[in-house]
C-alpha cells in the first residue's frame, strides 16, 4: 500500500480531520491554476538555460532539467502563495468536502477549506485525461478550482476517479 493508494488517503483525511465522520473518498488534486505556473517555470527555465549558454553545453537534456526545475520551483512557490501545498487532498464525507493541504512541514494549516455536500455547488469539466473541479460555495460565495487525473498511466487516477464518481453522483 503506497502513499497515494485509496486506503493510505482515507486514513490521512481523517486523522487530518479529527476522525469525525467516516472518509467515503480521498483523492490527490492540486490548484487549477498551478498547471499556469508550472507552463511559466518552464518558459522561465528555458530562458535562463538558454542565456546562460548551458543550452549549448548539455543540449536538449540540460534543457529538460532546467524546464523540470523550473517548473516544479514556480509551482510549489506558487502553491504556496496562494496557502496551499501542491498536493491537496479532496476527502469526501457524508455530509462534506475537504480540501486538505498534504506534507506542510507544519508551513501551512492542514485544512484548507471545507463545504457542506448539500449546498455546495460542484461542476466537473474534462480536458483530455485531466479534470477540472470547481467547488462553489453559494451562500457565502467561497469556491475553489481543482485539477485531478484519470490518466492510467498516474499512480493519483484511482482515487481520482473515486472522488469524481461520488461527486458527479448528486
Amino acid at each position: 500500500m503506497g502513499k497515494n493508494s485509496q486506503d493510505e488517503l482515507l486514513a490521512e483525511s481523517a486523522r487530518k480531520i479529527g476522525g469525525t465522520a467516516p472518509v467515503l473518498a480521498a483523492g490527490i488534486f492540486g490548484l487549477k491554476s498551478l498547471v499556469v505556473a508550472q507552463v511559466a517555470g518552464m518558459a522561465g527555465a528555458q530562458v535562463v538555460s538558454d542565456a546562460s549558454g548551458l543550452s549549448a553545453v548539455g543540449g536538449s537534456l540540460t534543457d529538460g532539467i532546467a524546464a523540470g526545475l523550473g517548473a516544479a520551483a514556480a509551482t510549489k512557490a506558487y502553491a504556496e502563495s496562494q496557502g496551499v501545498t501542491v498536493q491537496l487532498i479532496l476527502a469526501v464525507t457524508e455530509k462534506n468536502l475537504y480540501i486538505l493541504n498534504r506534507d506542510t512541514n507544519d508551513r501551512l494549516a492542514e485544512l484548507v477549506m471545507d463545504f457542506d455536500r448539500a449546498t455546495c455547488e460542484v461542476t466537473i469539466s474534462k480536458f483530455g485525461l485531466s479534470r477540472f473541479i470547481k467547488l462553489t460555495d453559494p451562500a457565502s460565495g467561497e469556491e475553489i478550482e481543482l485539477h485531478g487525473s484519470t490518466g492510467p498511466f498516474s499512480s493519483l487516477a484511482k482515487a481520482d476517479a473515486v472522488v469524481l464518481h461520488l461527486l458527479s453522483e448528486a
